[in-house]
Parts: C-alpha cells; sequence; structure tokens
C-alpha cells in the first residue's frame, strides 16, 4: 500500500488503525450462534478497501449487505440469483440444521445466503478473529507495508503484535454475550480457538471436528469450507454431533 497504490494518506491510516481497535464482522451478537473465522479474503482494488473501510468504522459488528453496498463484488453473493459462496455454504448447511434437525436443500442454502446470512437482524454473527481483509496468507500478498501503521510492516509482524490482545477480546466478548455455539472454521488455527475457549478441545470427530463446552456455551473447531477431502456427509455428521451436544 505504497504510494503509488493509495491516494488517501492519513485517512486510510487512520481507518487502519480504527478497524484494528474495534472491527469483529457482521451479524447480531446477541444470537446464539457465533461462526468465527481467522480473517476475511480480499481480491478488489485499494480505493474499493478504503470504501469498505469507511463502510465499517466505529462498530463492532455490521450488516454483511446493507452496509456493504459500497463494494460490488461483495454484495454480488447477497442479491438474487447469486450461488452459493464456498465459505459461507457449509457454516449455512450447519446452522439450518440446527434448526430444522434435517438437511437443508442448495436451494434453501442458498436462499439463506441471500436473505439472512450476516445480517444485522439474522440469527447468528460471522466474526473473523484478524481485522484486516487479506488476499492469501503468503508475505508477498501482505496489502498494509506502507500503510505507516505500528505493527503492519510485514503479516508475521501483525500477527505477532496484534493477535494476542485479539484473542483476549474475542475471549471477553464470547463471556459477555454467552452464545451458545461458538463454531470456528479453520483447524489451522487450533491452538488460537483453544486460547479464546480456555479449556481442552476434545477430538470429537478425527481431523474434522474438536469440541468443548464450558458454562452453557459450546465451541467447536471445523475444517474451513474449502478444506480439501470434505463430503456432504462429513459435514452431516458435524452437524449431527454438534446438534446432539447442545
Amino acid at each position: 500500500m505504497n504510494n503509488n497504490q493509495s491516494p488517501f494518506g492519513g485517512d486510510f491510516k487512520g481507518l487502519i488503525q480504527e478497524r484494528i481497535k474495534n472491527f469483529w464482522g457482521y451479524g447480531n451478537l446477541d444470537s446464539e450462534v457465533w461462526f468465527v473465522g481467522m480473517e476475511e479474503g480480499y481480491n478488489e482494488t485499494n480505493e474499493i478497501l478504503f470504501e469498505r473501510f469507511k463502510a465499517t468504522a466505529h462498530k463492532a459488528v455490521f450488516d454483511i449487505y446493507d452496509d456493504l453496498k459500497v463494494d460490488p463484488g461483495h454484495v454480488y453473493w447477497f442479491e438474487d440469483n447469486a450461488p452459493t459462496q464456498p465459505t459461507y455454504r457449509p457454516l449455512i448447511y450447519i446452522q439450518l440444521y440446527l434448526q430444522t434437525g434435517k438437511e437443508p436443500t442448495l436451494e434453501e442454502i442458498r436462499q439463506y445466503q441471500i436473505k439472512q446470512f450476516g445480517r444485522s437482524n439474522s440469527d447468528h454473527t460471522v466474526l473473523e478473529l484478524m481485522p484486516l481483509p487479506s488476499k492469501s496468507i503468503k508475505e508477498s500478498d501482505w496489502l498494509y507495508t506502507d500503510s505507516d501503521v505500528e505493527g503492519l510492516s510485514t503479516r508475521k509482524e501483525y500477527l505477532a503484535t496484534y493477535k494476542p490482545q485479539r484473542v483476549r477480546e474475542l475471549h471477553a466478548l464470547i463471556q459477555q454475550y454467552k452464545p451458545k455455539l461458538v463454531l470456528f472454521y479453520s483447524r489451522t488455527y487450533l491452538p488460537d480457538w483453544q486460547q479464546i475457549a480456555s479449556i481442552p478441545f476434545v477430538e470429537t470427530i478425527p481431523k474434522k471436528l474438536h469440541t468443548a463446552k464450558d458454562h452453557g456455551t459450546l465451541y467447536a473447531v471445523v475444517p474451513h469450507a474449502t478444506s480439501f477431502g470434505m463430503s456432504k456427509n462429513d459435514w452431516k455428521a458435524i452437524a449431527e454431533t454438534i446438534a446432539s451436544s447442545l
């Protein structure tokens, strides 16, 4: 994000700092189901990123559609005729299974994505442990090197500087709101999820599901939605096990 890439100067710097401090994601924190990922993906221009940061400033959570109409590539997934989004699809599958006790159809998942997923009045929230969108976890894709914000020279420095505090803050947020289910998606970050839960996980389904329960909150860790080798039967088994544990 050097001067040739970003014309926004101090405004952009301020928005980045504000986002690190306050942003958590989308949906409804008063809901019983929380989905937690590592960070948002991002593949568009810095101009759109700037507008996105402006639209999601000064609060913890937002409406994933209404508050992000400045980003056409993003809201595409929530408009009529949108296909199912690969990351959202198994999360919605689990949510609908918990509601009905049966497998949802692909069309039911698609309609839920368009009309209910990540909305301010929804029955869940979709949070990110780390606040800054990124193209990938590669250092070469790190967008914020020249942002002039402390701790953002490299992705490695960013994680070392900000992740411990974000882990503590997310733990506190869960203790404050006490959702019934906190579902972390990505087994890669199991040590981070363990710190947030602060209780030992049990590998309930080998390589597919870890769970722990504490004071009415069930913590579950599942593979990322795009993990290789995950079948529909795997997601059904995960949903059934979570439902029986609540």
